[in-house]
């Protein structure tokens, strides 16, 4: 790949997701979408560019797998205690151990939930906090991503020995189905989460998340420049009930982005506040 034809296939996708490509990362670019082209046919990397941003159906159909390709997928459950010990935290002190006196469902938004390990994690921890305060809280998560494969596989709930090396005995058994070295999602779980696509830079997808009283969007922001994070993160404060929380990668950071949160401070780890 040389750099005329990395700069407007990068652009592209840039335009398409939001995830940008920076000159240093030609040959991770090149590298995901070698083997496509010889699939396609094509002879250079200027004739599948041209092929997505001016074909017909099939280039559409492509795009599935364009974005399955530049998105990475790398999550297990229970992953980073700390941000999942300050969202017990919140959940006991502002659910658990005080009624809303709405009666409405706790909504909480896995934005880039990828193969479902975050969503369904939250959902164990409720459930968790119901049997231990015994108190039947209704809530729904709802888990989007931008990639079709990996929604697929969420649904399913089938994982790898890799996927729950942070989960304990008792707790697999619990939530679990063990079918020889996998392990299936109970029904239990799977009933409260609600899979579906969705690209964050684009803003008229947010309309179906309104009055969120949680969002996690962790290890997202950091494939993103500066003026995407900020409509993804604007996009997101909007979603957020009044007294909302947002979780990001514990790596990343609303400075410079957003100053409309108030960050709260959880041993290891940060959440911010919508005001």
């Amino acid at each position: 790949m040389t750099r005329e034809e990395f700069i407007p296939l990068r652009d592209f996708i840039y335009e398409k997701t939001g995830i940008f490509f920076a000159e240093n990362k030609m040959y991770l670019l090149e590298s995901r979408l070698s083997n496509r082209l010889s699939e396609l046919g094509f002879e250079t990397y200027n004739d599948y560019y041209f092929f997505l941003k001016y074909g017909n159906e099939d280039a559409k159909k492509e795009m599935i797998y364009l974005l399955d390709v530049v998105t990475t997928n790398e999550t297990s459950f229970f992953r980073n205690p700390p941000q999942l010990d300050a969202f017990r935290i919140i959940m006991e002190k502002n659910y658990f151990k005080n009624t809303n006196g709405q009666g409405m469902p706790l909504k909480i938004w896995s934005a880039a939930c990828s193969t479902g390990e975050e969503p369904y994690t939250l959902a164990i921890i409720l459930l968790e906090l119901m049997e231990l305060t015994k108190r039947n809280i209704p809530f729904i998560i709802y888990a989007t991503d931008i990639s079709y494969r990996v929604l697929e596989a969420a649904k399913k709930g089938v994982y790898g020995p890799y996927s729950i090396r942070g989960m304990d005995q008792t707790m697999l058994n619990k939530y679990f189905t063990k079918n020889g070295d996998t392990y299936i999602v109970k029904d239990i779980v799977k009933k409260n989460v609600k899979f579906d696509f969705m690209n964050l830079i684009d803003k008229q997808s947010y309309v179906k998340y309104r009055f969120m009283d949680i969002i996690f969007c962790r290890n997202v922001l950091i494939y993103f420049d500066d003026k995407a994070k900020k409509r993804v993160i604007d996009s997101i404060y909007e979603c957020l009930k009044p007294g909302g929380f947002l979780t990001i990668g514990h790596a990343e950071s609303l400075h410079n982005i957003s100053r409309a949160f108030k960050p709260i401070m959880f041993p290891g780890s940060i959440v911010y506040q919508k005001g």
